[in-house]
Formats: structure tokens, C-alpha cells, sequence
């Protein structure tokens, strides 16, 4: 198998079994090989880590999607998150974020989502609900340190890769969701008590490895966010997450503010379907390699919500339930935009993604907040609960218009599009037709020399002028690694130097040298 790239077409090549599998600059592959080892070979503690994240706020907050939310005291849980992410963020920004200060936000995660676990067993032991408001307002502090952190590293990945984590993660914790779903309360209970730890131990180890590999893209950018921001662009999306987390307010409260439950039959439902559907979005965006835009979500995430508007208008038997059902997979959904566009924001506009998640994210909790107080308030009072249901209508017309077309990088949509080659499996023939004398050479020079698959790979690159740590990013090794591989390189073609190299694949590609006039 020989690791190979074509840099003048964008795209990275695998050989395998005489196919070529492409995969272009921003990651998205055209087979399941290709997105296999792109995609399910790195960075696997960081699918367990945010899977277990989510995984203790759907106990913990939604009961394992059993109702909506917990009521007023999910309300203030989220006024106090927002306050808190606005507060800490702000600090740890001024002071620099440095090793400590994102160590606060670790190991305050950590004790107060494990304090919240911890009074949750012994309302249970005790069969009583004492502790149920302190350990939800206790477990949502905790939650902006175990939500942090993981924007700590999505933001150092590439945008394909964040939306890879993001919805793996999500994926995984509803089907743990799913299996927890059916264990004994006190069992339940008990893993519940392990899972921030085990959260934080796979964020510990996640980020050591990509200290590792050097994969940080640190914003330098793909070509997608060369162009200029367009502020107003910025505002309308920004506006769009906060109107859709007020009507989910509004949606969540209706008609009276009261508790909305699902059975135990739905919710498993519910969470089969969400994973499903992940898995369809990962398989359609990043191995079909199609491109995965704001505007084409949020028309999914606006159908749910207006048609759990049209089961609550209809009065019909289990209407109410089945606009409960549809808003839960909303909220549950609302996730993947959240976070994956809060970190291309902030690679668009280069500020560190725990800035933008303090605005966006925390101000969407604002809004859902208000929301579910607004109707809780004014509710009961109206003679007639159809005023709300038009509130929700022109919200959900005000909120889809502004994410038509945003325009924040010139013509091209917030989002990763494929518009030069479609990544797909290539036949070998095609690829070399298109590929430059000097880099068809690579494959036949490697052999001729006994060269790796890894070596042969560095060697082409080499012979097409790219740096060290560009070839480091490409291959998703360190410097280092590289460094020793060309030693290694050199040594096995018997050459001392870049130039003497280039030399030798030039003579053996039959490549005549430019002269000059």
C-alpha cells in the first residue's frame, strides 16, 4: 500500500488494491477505506470523551431524553451556565490561555459534574428529590468546564474533523444513552458517577496525541477562509442560533410552562433515530464527499420545529407527544451546528473558539431560557394559547431567512464544499494523467530504491518543493518524525542533500531541466 499525495490537484491519494482513493484538502474522503484512515485512526479517545460528556448531560438534564428538560430548574441551571461561561472565559482570556488556566477549566468539569453525580445517588439512595436543584444548578456549572474543554481541541482540528468528532460524539451518546436507558436506577447511577472522569481522562489523552502528530491548523488556514469577513454575514448567523434557542424556549414551555414528558418507548426511538441519522450525514458529507452546508441543516432543523407547531395546533390524540418527540430530536440535533459552526466562526474571524462559544453558546442558553420564563409567565394568562403558536411561526420564518445565504468567505457558504474534483475512487490511469512527469515518478522511484510506503511519499513531496512541516501536516506526522524519515530516505538512495535528491528523481523521471530564456 503506498501513501501518496497529489498536491497540484488538492488532493491526498491512497493506493489500494490498484484503486486510487482521494481525499481532498479539507478531509473529506470517496470511499470507506479512505475514510476509515483518515477519519476512524486518530484521535479515538476523542470520540469516547465527547460521547461521555454528552452522555452525562442527556442523564442529567433530560433524564436520557425521558422529558424535554427538568422544568424552571433546567431554566436557571442555564442562566447560571451562561453566567458562569461569559465569567471564565473573559478571565482565563485576560490572563492568557495558558497550560493553568485551561487546567481550571478541567478539573472544575471534573469535581462539580462528579459532586452533581454524587448527590444524584443519594437522592436515590434515600428515595427522595432534596438535592434534585442544587445538583442540576451544581452539575451546570460544571458542564461549561466539560464543554470547554473539548473546544479546546476542536478547534485545533480541521473543519471536517470537527464535524467528524462533533457528530461521532453525539452519536455515541445517544446510543450509550439508549443502553443506560434500561439498566437498574442504582446502576445507572453508578456510571453516572464515573463518567466526568472518564470524560476528562480521554481528553487528556486525545490532546496528548495530537501534541503528538502536530496536526494543529491553528487557524492558519485552508483557502476557504482567506477572504475577508463580512461582519453582517457573522450577525445573521449568530442571530439564527439565538431566535431558534428562544423558540426552542417558546416550543419547550407551550402552553403553560408545565413538565413535558416522553415514554420510555419514544425516547428509545428518539435516540436510534438521531444516531442514524448522524451516521447518514457523516456517510453523505465525508465519504460521499458532499458538501455539508449551514442552510441545508437548518432547513432539517426548522422542519422538526415546524412540524411539532402543526401537531400542537392539530389538538389531535398524542399530538402533544408527538410535538414533544419532534422538539427532543431538535434540541438533540442543535447540537451539531452549534459547535461545528462555532469553530469555523472562529477560524473565519481568528478568535480562539472558546470567545465565539461564549457568545454563541452561551447566549443560545440565554434565549432558551427566556423563552421557556416568557411562556411560563405568560401562558396561563392568555385567553388563548393559539398566540403562541403564531409566535412560533414567525419565528421560525424570521430565523430560516437569515440562514439562507450567509456570506461570510465571498461567494461560498459557511461550511466545506467539494468544487474541484469529486472524491471518489479514481482509477489509476486517470490519476496519472493529470499528475505532473516528477510526481508520477514517485511510485516507480521508491520501488527502484526500496523506499516505505511513508518514505516514498515524503520523497515526492520533497521533489515538489514542499517544506518539512508542510509534509508533516499532510502525512500527520511530527517534524521530527519526518526529519528522520529523509535521513533515512537519503541514506537508501545514496544522496546528501534536498537538491541532490531532486536531481536524482529528475534523472530517473526523464524530466528535462529548465534552463533559463
Amino acid at each position: 500500500m503506498i501513501l501518496c499525495y497529489n498536491i497540484g490537484m488538492g488532493k491526498r491519494i491512497r493506493d489500494i488494491d490498484s484503486e486510487v482513493l482521494c481525499v481532498d484538502e479539507h478531509l473529506h474522503t470517496g470511499s470507506f477505506s479512505a475514510f476509515r484512515s483518515v477519519h476512524l485512526s486518530t484521535f479515538v479517545f476523542a470520540f469516547f470523551g465527547i460521547g461521555f460528556y454528552r452522555l452525562w448531560y442527556q442523564f442529567n438534564f433530560y433524564n436520557l431524553h425521558f422529558s424535554v428538560d427538568l422544568g424552571m430548574v433546567t431554566v436557571a441551571a442555564n442562566v447560571v451556565r451562561a453566567g458562569v461561561i461569559f465569567l471564565l472565559v473573559l478571565l482565563v482570556y485576560r490572563a492568557g490561555f495558558t497550560r493553568a488556566g485551561r487546567g481550571v477549566f478541567v478539573w472544575s468539569g471534573f469535581v462539580l459534574m462528579t459532586a452533581s453525580s454524587l448527590l444524584y445517588l443519594i437522592d436515590l439512595f434515600f428515595d427522595q428529590t432534596s438535592f434534585e436543584s442544587l445538583r442540576i444548578v451544581i452539575g451546570g456549572v460544571g458542564l461549561v468546564g466539560g464543554e470547554v474543554i473539548w473546544i479546546f481541541f476542536l478547534e485545533r482540528l480541521k473543519p471536517a474533523q470537527v464535524f467528524m468528532y462533533a457528530a461521532g460524539g453525539l452519536a455515541l451518546s445517544c446510543a450509550l444513552s439508549l443502553a443506560m436507558g434500561y439498566l437498574d436506577p442504582a446502576v445507572a447511577g453508578m456510571v453516572n458517577l464515573f463518567v466526568p472522569a472518564l470524560s476528562v481522562f480521554s481528553y487528556w489523552q486525545a490532546m496528548s496525541e495530537l501534541d503528538k502528530r502536530s496536526e494543529a491548523s491553528e487557524r492558519t488556514g485552508d483557502a476557504l477562509y482567506e477572504s475577508p469577513g463580512q461582519f453582517l454575514g457573522i450577525v445573521q448567523i449568530v442571530a439564527a442560533f439565538f431566535l431558534y434557542a428562544l423558540l426552542l424556549g417558546v416550543a419547550l414551555g407551550y402552553p403553560d410552562g408545565r413538565l413535558r414528558e416522553l415514554s420510555q418507548a419514544a425516547r428509545s426511538v428518539h435516540q436510534v433515530l438521531v444516531v442514524a441519522l448522524l451516521c447518514a450525514v457523516v456517510w453523505f458529507a465525508l465519504v460521499r464527499g458532499r458538501a455539508f452546508k449551514l442552510s441545508g441543516y437548518w432547513l432539517f432543523q426548522n422542519a422538526l420545529m415546524m412540524a411539532s407547531i402543526c401537531f400542537l395546533m392539530s389538538g389531535a390524540p398524542l399530538a402533544e407527544e408527538a410535538s414533544t418527540f419532534l422538539l427532543t430530536n431538535a434540541i438533540t440535533c442543535f447540537y451539531i451546528p452549534l459547535v461545528y459552526f462555532i469553530c469555523l466562526i472562529a477560524r473565519h474571524v481568528r478568535w480562539p473558539a472558546t470567545l465565539v462559544y461564549a457568545v454563541v453558546y452561551g447566549g443560545s442558553l440565554l434565549f432558551m431560557a427566556g423563552g421557556r420564563v416568557v411562556v411560563y409567565r405568560i401562558g396561563p394568562t392568555l385567553d388563548h394559547s393559539l398566540w403562541l403558536l403564531i409566535v412560533m411561526a414567525v419565528l421560525v420564518l424570521v430565523e430560516s431567512t437569515l440562514v439562507i445565504r450567509p456570506k461570510l468567505m465571498g461567494d461560498t457558504v459557511l461550511g466545506f464544499e467539494i468544487d474541484r474534483i469529486d472524491a471518489r475512487r479514481l482509477s489509476p490511469e486517470t490519476f496519472w494523467a493529470s499528475t505532473p512527469p516528477i510526481a508520477q515518478a514517485g511510485c516507480g522511484f521508491a520501488e527502484a530504491y526500496g523506499l516505505t510506503s511513508v518514505e516514498g511519499s515524503i520523497i515526492r513531496l520533497i521533489a515538489q518543493g514542499r517544506s518539512r512541516s508542510f509534509i508533516a501536516d499532510a502525512l500527520n506526522y511530527s517534524e521530527n518524525t519526518i526529519r528522520n524519515y529523509t535521513r533515512t530516505a537519503y541514506r537508501k538512495v545514496g544522496v546528501h542533500s534536498k537538491q541532490e535528491l531532486i536531481d536524482r528523481v529528475v534523472e530517473f523521471s526523464g524530466v528535462p531541466e529548465e534552463t533559463d530564456g
